[in-house]
Formats: structure tokens, C-alpha cells, sequence
């Protein structure tokens, strides 16, 4: 699950939120007025009261990160004062954040709250000192009952109570992948936008035959992916399947890469590659690799984030500045034989912010990020303070990109909503004909998503015991499916491969994740 949310940050500016759960908690909460402020203005600290210090572990996102005390770095002093409090932020190394975080946790350092990636894995949680967010949130959290949607309460509610306060999904969506397609090569090669499978792979045979860039050569490539099957998920979710996902399946929970439909959707890729349709180095494509492909304009068709469409128009057009670029998002086409949901499986959050039980201003914390997802906070995380990196004309805002590059990385560290939740400003960003390929794009994704019964699961147990079930980290799941889609094995052989996981470990995890899913998610 973190892999997904790391994927998901790639390319695009990071916003992170909080988050927080289980244990039942009732005294020693400072601050109780039982007041409600106004939705939208967020809860003003009273002038005469003494501003609290709130400590807190966050991921520097790879960033360089100002020496000295945090307050004295101009974002985060400006939310304290914003917000009447002293933060103490401590920044871990993104890549090392998880082993940071337990190493600091097991010397008995507890911040009052900390991000963390996704929900799942959460040692805080199994150990019962999260504190549990309804009360607190009802009372001191209306912007952050408003601009929330229900799907991502419920995705990290357990057993009745909050189990985080999630960045959830922009646009309305809780789906963040959509196909893309060159719609200018699509016109030149006579293509049209697929519905089904098939259709899906005519449209790519024309892109393979008809040199869409019209250079002479034979090196357009009809469909990119990456290493792993990375930004793959609506191939295979034609199918209704997501290898890295769970589904609820003849009332069971079980892996994706399990699911009888992962056998079509193999079957499918295995055809796009033998007849090169599918970028023959996709499975040795690292991530810059692949991003180059498609910043080029050499990709015609690729899998990748909702939002990043207006991006990725802008990349390929200033890299082919002789040619009319279009890219356009294409609603997933239905698998052969299928008749179910398409698309990406939805992930109505993406990170989250644990408030732990040892804190002692837990109104103060709920306070700070109520005031982040009010309007005045919103502008500022997503384009800082006015008169440095923005200025207003009228009811429109100008943003100084220029100066704000470095900035917005800290700005976002403690973001509650996704970076397009706020249309103003996202209008400052971007130009009408963006926006409206943005539009377009979320409005093929609120259609369309898969079923994430699992989402904010703890790590079972069985997978601690036996890494090699998980789709993230397993080279044996992985290498079988690469010897299918290489024809080194016939596809057949999926059969002989659910059997033997299940003997070796996967009845097991499939028994845990079934009953935690009882016990969760059912009413």
C-alpha cells in the first residue's frame, strides 16, 4: 500500500494529511469549548491564549530541508502563527521513514501526531496507542467534515470509530489512473477510442503500423508500462483485477494476482507483447526511463495519475514543438467476456497523520489541520501567501511558479486535500485549455473504479511470516507472470500457480484477510 502511494506522488507536487484511530479515549483533552466554528473560516485561537507546542514526525518527500529549528523556516512558522502553535517538526528521509519512525518510536519518542503512508503496517495502531478522532473531530473539525468526502471516512473508520483523517482523492474520485492516448496520432493513423479489449488492440496495431509522428522510422511505441507491471492497473482492470489489490471473490477475500480474471488479463498482455504493441523494455523500464518515454511524445498510449494530464500535454508538446500534441484520457475498455467494473481500484485516501494517545493537546492538533482545510488554508497550501508567491486580481489569483518551487514541498508536508480540490487556484496554474483536459480526465475517472474492501487493513500476519505472498515484494508471483506474458509459460499455467500459492501460505492469508474484513467492513 505504500508503493501505491508512492507511485502515486511521482511527477506530481506532494500533498500529504493526517491522520489517526482506534484506541477509545475520553479525558485530559485540552481545550474543550464543545463551540462549533463556521465551515469554511476554520477555529480561530483566542489572542489571549498561550500558543502549545505540537511535535511532529514527518517525511522530508526527498526534499532538502533548512537547517535549525522549524519555525524558523518561513511555511511552517507562518501555519503556527496561523494557528497559535509551535511546531516542532522533526523531517525523516523519505526512503528510510518507516525504519526512522520505529527506531525513534522504540526509544520511547512519541511526537503528538506523525505522517505515515497509507494506513496499513501501523505498529501504533496494533499496539493501541492511536487516539480515536469522532468526538474531537465533531467538535473542533467542521472543515475538515466538509471537504472530506464519506467514502474516505468510512475507508478508515474501524469498528465505529476514525481511524485516520485521510488526504483523500481530488476531483471527486476515488480513483487516481486513467489510460491516456495521443489523440492527435489516433486522428492521423485513422484510430478510433476504444470501448472493448479488442478495439483496444486495433487501435494500437494502427499506432505500431501507420508511423503516427510521421518521421519514417519504426519507433513510436504503441503502449509504455514500467518495471513490476507498474502503471499497468488499467490493463489489467479491464478484467476488473489489480494485481497489487484485494477482492472480495466467492465471499472471500483474496490477493488480485489470484482471481480467476488475472488469467484473460495475462492473456491479453501477452498478446500486446508478442505482437509489440506493448513497449518490449516495460519490465526493465525504470522510472525515469519510463517518464522520459512519455515526456518525449515516443509513448502514443500509457497508464498514469488523473491529475497529470495537463502535465503531460505540456512535457510533450514543448518536446515536439513541430507538431499539434493532444493527449486525451480514454475511459478503461471493457475486457473481453467481462461485464463488470473497469478501471483502477479506488483508494478514496492516499496518507494519513496518526495522533497518538500520549499527546496532550489533542484539540490543538485537530485545530491545525481544521484550519488547513478551510479556504484560507487551502490557498495557502496549494500557492502560498499573497504578495510573495501568488497576488490577487480581482476574485483571480496570479501564482508565481518561479518562487514557489521549494516552498510548496513544505506548504504540502501537512495538506488535508489533494492538490486539485481548490478550483482557484488550480486555475492559476494552468491555462483554460488545461483545465479543460483536468476536467475531462476526472470525469472519466467518477465513473469508473474497482471494489478496495481491504483498504486501511493492517499487515496480516501471514504475510509477516511469508513475504513472498505480497504482490509488492514477491519475485516469485512476479516472475510467473513475466514467463506467461514472455510465452516461456503457456497461460494455462495460472491454474497450476493459484494452486500451489495457496498451499504454500496463501489459504492462510486469504482465512486472515476474510476475517478481518468480517469484523471491519461488514454491517
Amino acid at each position: 500500500m505504500n508503493n501505491y502511494v508512492n507511485r502515486k506522488w511521482m511527477g506530481a507536487l506532494s500533498i500529504i494529511v493526517l491522520g489517526s484511530t482506534l484506541a477509545a479515549c475520553t479525558g485530559g483533552i485540552s481545550g474543550e469549548t464543545g463551540k462549533n466554528p463556521e465551515p469554511g473560516k476554520g477555529e480561530a485561537p483566542s489572542a489571549s491564549s498561550k500558543p502549545v507546542t505540537l511535535k511532529a514526525f514527518e517525511t522530508d518527500i526527498n526534499n532538502p530541508i533548512p537547517p535549525g529549528n522549524s519555525m524558523s523556516i518561513p511555511t511552517i512558522a507562518y501555519l503556527g502563527n496561523k494557528t497559535n502553535t509551535i511546531l516542532d517538526v522533526t523531517f525523516l528521509s523519505h526512503g528510510k521513514y518507516n525504519e526512522q519512525l520505529r527506531l525513534k518510536m522504540a526509544a520511547g519518542e512519541y511526537p503528538d501526531f506523525y505522517w505515515t503512508g497509507g494506513f496499513a503496517n501501523e505498529e501504533t495502531l496494533a499496539n493501541g496507542m492511536v487516539l480515536p478522532l469522532n468526538e474531537l473531530i465533531d467538535k473542533h473539525g467542521p472543515n475538515l467534515k466538509k471537504v472530506i468526502p464519506q467514502s474516505a471516512w468510512d475507508a478508515v473508520t474501524l469498528k465505529g470509530q476514525i481511524m485516520a483523517i485521510p488526504r483523500f482523492s481530488g476531483g471527486g474520485t476515488d480513483t487516481d489512473r486513467l489510460i491516456y492516448v495521443r489523440k492527435d496520432y489516433l486522428d492521423k493513423v485513422g484510430a478510433k477510442i476504444p470501448s472493448t479489449s479488442d478495439e483496444f488492440l486495433d487501435m494500437l496495431r494502427l499506432l505500431r503500423d501507420k508511423d503516427p509522428d510521421g518521421n519514417g522510422k519504426d519507433d513510436t511505441i504503441p503502449f509504455s508500462g514500467r518495471q513490476s507491471f507498474g502503471w499497468m492497473e488499467n490493463i489489467f482492470g479491464m478484467w476488473g483485477v489489480d494485481p497489487s489489490a484485494n477482492i472480495l471473490y466467492n465471499n472471500e477475500i483474496i490477493p488480485g494476482y489470484l482471481h480467476p480474471n488475472m488469467k484473460p488479463a495475462l492473456e491479453f498482455i501477452r498478446t500486446m507483447y508478442k505482437e509489440k504493441l506493448l513497449d518490449q523494455e516495460f519490465l526493465s523500464n525504470t522510472g525515469s526511463i519510463f517518464t522520459q518515454k512519455l515526456n518525449s511524445g515516443q509513448a502514443a498510449s500509457y497508464n498514469h495519475t488523473v491529475e497529470q494530464i495537463a502535465d503531460f500535454q505540456k512535457a510533450i508538446q514543448d518536446a515536439n514543438k513541430n507538431h499539434k500534441v493532444d493527449v486525451v484520457a480514454i475511459p478503461t475498455p471493457k475486457g473481453k467476456g467481462y461485464t463488470g467494473p473497469v478501471g483502477n481500484r479506488k483508494y478514496p485516501f492516499g496518507v494519513s497523520t496518526i495522533v497518538m494517545k500520549t499527546t496532550k493537546h489533542p484539540v490543538e492538533v485537530i485545530k491545525l489541520f481544521d484550519w488547513i482545510a478551510s479556504e484560507e488554508g487551502q490557498v495557502y497550501v496549494d500557492i502560498g501567501t499573497e504578495g510573495d508567491t501568488y497576488r490577487k486580481e480581482g476574485d483571480k489569483y496570479i501564482y508565481d511558479s518561479a518562487n514557489d518551487k521549494n516552498k510548496a514541498n513544505l506548504r504540502s508536508v501537512f495538506a488535508v486535500t489533494p492538490l486539485y480540490f481548490n478550483k482557484q487556484t488550480i486555475q492559476a496554474r494552468y491555462s483554460p485549455e488545461a483545465m479543460k483536459r483536468i476536467d475531462q480526465a476526472y470525469e472519466i475517472a467518477r465513473k469508473e473504479g474497482l471494489p478496495n474492501p481491504t483498504v486501511a487493513m493492517p499487515k496480516p500476519k501471514a504475510l509477516s511470516e511469508n513475504p513472498e505472498l505480497s504482490w509488492y515484494s514477491s519475485s516469485m508471483i512476479q516472475e510467473t507472470m513475466t514467463k506467461i506474458v514472455y510465452g516461456e509459460l503457456p497461460v494455462d499455467y495460472f491454474d497450476t500457480f493459484v494452486q500451489d500459492i495457496r498451499k504454500q501460505g496463501g489459504n492462510q492469508l486469504i482465512k486472515e484477510m476474510t476475517e478481518w474484513y468480517n469484523n471491519n467492513k461488514t454491517k
